[in-house]
């Protein structure tokens, strides 16, 4: 999978992405990121990307040619374009999982009061992380590339860890427990210490289901329907 992500302060990127389990991805060759400045598809002496917004108000608005440019210059025939924005729908682990499927994202981020309405004519997929507003589009740009490509067979060791995540199956995952067994009082559930592996599979399903119903009932609700 590539990924390019455009952005006028592309050092809030670079470390992340270039470290960890997508670093490892990078030199496995399963992953291509691209972080991409902005400002290099300006075209005045001052690399400006933002202006005053018609009709007045507070803020600065970012220019749309430059984002333009760079889509354009980026796109292929099988490029997905995705701004992160309050407006898209609620990003979740489905969309994540549909996304991993594909061979190309372009990400846009957006900074100050948000980028010219027009560029919604040049996106194909609207994501909002949540409702509430952050200083730019890096913080969520760093979000869906993370959770995408941790996705990809290969990129993490166990695809299998990923694949019983929570929100995989509809359910919040079940608690887990490592060394020592007993902590200030505090005991590992005896039958995941016991080897008998179908009384463990048996307490996970249980607890993922019963933390699903005190935490997130409207998760439950999904996963009763769907059963």
């Amino acid at each position: 999978m590539k990924i390019d992500i455009i952005t006028a302060l592309p050092e809030l990127l670079t470390s992340y992405l270039n470290n960890s389990i997508l670093k490892i991805g990078s030199e496995k060759g399963l992953l291509k990121i691209g972080i991409h400045d902005l400002r290099n598809w300006t075209n005045d002496k001052h690399r400006t990307v933002d202006d005053s917004p018609y009709g007045g108000g507070p803020g600065m608005i970012m220019k749309i040619e430059p984002f333009v440019k760079a889509i354009r210059d980026l796109k292929k025939n099988d490029s997905i374009v995705i701004m992160p924005t309050p407006s898209g729908e609620t990003y979740n682990q489905k969309t994540a999982r549909q996304l991993s499927y594909e061979e190309h994202l372009i990400i846009i981020c957006g900074h100050y009061k948000g980028i010219d309405g027009r560029i919604e004519n040049f996106v194909d997929k609207l994501i909002s992380i949540g409702d509430f507003i952050l200083t730019g589009g890096e913080l969520p740009a760093a979000i869906i590339t993370d959770s995408v490509c941790r996705l990809i067979p290969g990129v993490i060791s166990d695809i299998e860890s990923a694949n019983s995540d929570s929100f995989e199956n509809d359910l919040l995952d079940c608690d887990y427990f490592t060394r020592p067994p007993v902590f200030e009082n505090y005991a590992v559930p005896e039958v995941l210490i016991s080897g008998n592996h179908k009384a463990i599979n048996e307490w996970r399903k249980n607890d993922s289901v019963e933390k699903t119903k005190n935490r997130r009932p409207d998760l439950i609700e999904i996963f009763n329907k769907l059963k």
